[in-house]
């Protein structure tokens, strides 16, 4: 049966593919100064409508929120980010262990948001060089449990840090499907107008690995960065020699030929489908019975179950526990189902058929 573990576990698009092979032979520059890396920045920048943001490739995502929160940040400082948040909760302490402090504020769903940003604020002011200073806000799109990003609640978000002199960070890994996701008003070109910086995953959107890191020069913040990243991407041992793998898979990702009759890339048409594939799934499994735990148009669907079927979902489509405090006291559990752009309509209704039978 088709698993729904997570949206990394197939290989990669075919069209990547096609594009790795087509430059397999060829002799580059290493350590992403070659041509490919070259025109894939080229292409990200006119997608989000920045000509001069700086881009790089980093070949995962823990690597690139490190390179963003250091580079963002002084020593003394951290990022505002929820308690659900990927940093405090999948990271292994990866931020702290390059010297910043996570300030965690209490965010349900690893959503952030301005009322529970404003007492670790207040308390940070209070206490001035007593405790760590925030440097920044940390969110990622979609969030750790799926949440969708409205435009209003970005702005708002962005009008906060902004009028206490924090930089913006947006977690990207699922930045496609969160763009593309149905009913979402939140667009890419919006996200580059405002952040200080973002990545745009390709891990989880139809590459081998690789995520573009993008930094605006807007801000003084911003313009460190910029020039911090080479240095601490270097010290972090996350230069790639063979770099030029990151930039044939972005290139191939933006590629203008790849465009549909909606004008989308092929890095977006991915993440459509991948997106439309969750939506089917949800409502099949919303049919069944099953209670979402919160409602999303993203490539990840999260549902209370009962912890004996939770268990036979695991063990039959590969979906993943979770633990949470089932708001209805029956002790269920939650389950995550994934779809990715190889996710096929067939699989879908096959998974959907096996939760009606339980």
């Amino acid at each position: 049966m088709h698993q729904l573990r997570n949206d990394y576990s197939e290989g990669a698009h075919p069209r990547i593919l096609d594009a790795l092979v087509r430059t397999n032979l060829e002799q580059t520059v290493g350590y992403g100064a070659d041509e490919h890396c070259a025109r894939a920045a080229e292409l990200i920048r006119a997608e989000i409508g920045q000509p001069d943001a700086h881009v790089s490739f980093v070949p995962g995502g823990t690597p690139a929120n490190i390179l963003a929160i250091t580079a963002l940040t002084e020593e003394f400082e951290g990022p505002l980010c929820a308690a659900d948040a990927h940093p405090t909760a999948h990271e292994t302490g990866a931020i702290e262990a390059h010297g910043r402090r996570l300030l965690a504020t209490r965010d349900p769903l690893g959503r952030l948001t301005c009322d529970g940003m404003e007492p670790l604020w207040e308390a940070a002011c209070a206490m001035g060089a007593a405790t760590t200073r925030p440097g920044m806000l940390y969110f990622s799109h979609t969030s750790e449990l799926g949440y969708v990003y409205t435009r209003a609640e970005f702005d708002a978000l962005c009008d906060w840090a902004e009028a206490r002199d924090l930089a913006i960070y947006v977690d990207g890994a699922r930045m496609a499907s969160g763009c593309t996701a149905q009913g979402g008003d939140l667009t890419i070109q919006h996200i580059a107008a405002r952040a200080d910086a973002f990545t745009l995953g390709g891990t989880k959107n139809g590459m081998l690995f690789g995520e573009a890191l993008v930094l605006s020069p807007r801000t003084a913040r911003g313009r460190r960065a910029i020039e911090r990243i080479p240095y601490l991407t270097k010290r972090a041992g996350q230069l790639s020699a063979k770099g030029r793998v990151m930039g044939v898979m972005f290139e191939a990702a933006f590629d203008p030929a790849t465009r549909d009759e909606t004008g989308a890339a092929l890095y977006w048409q991915m993440a459509r489908h991948a997106n439309a594939m969750a939506c089917r799934l949800a409502a099949g499994l919303t049919a069944a019975g099953l209670e979402p735990v919160i409602e999303t148009t993203g490539n990840q669907q999260f549902f209370w179950v009962e912890p004996e079927v939770a268990e036979q979902l695991s063990a039959t489509l590969g979906c993943e526990l979770m633990a949470g405090d089932d708001p209805a006291g029956r002790g269920r559990v939650i389950v995550r189902f994934v779809t990715s752009w190889a996710t096929p309509e067939a699989g879908i209704d096959e998974a959907i058929a096996f939760a009606q039978g339980l």
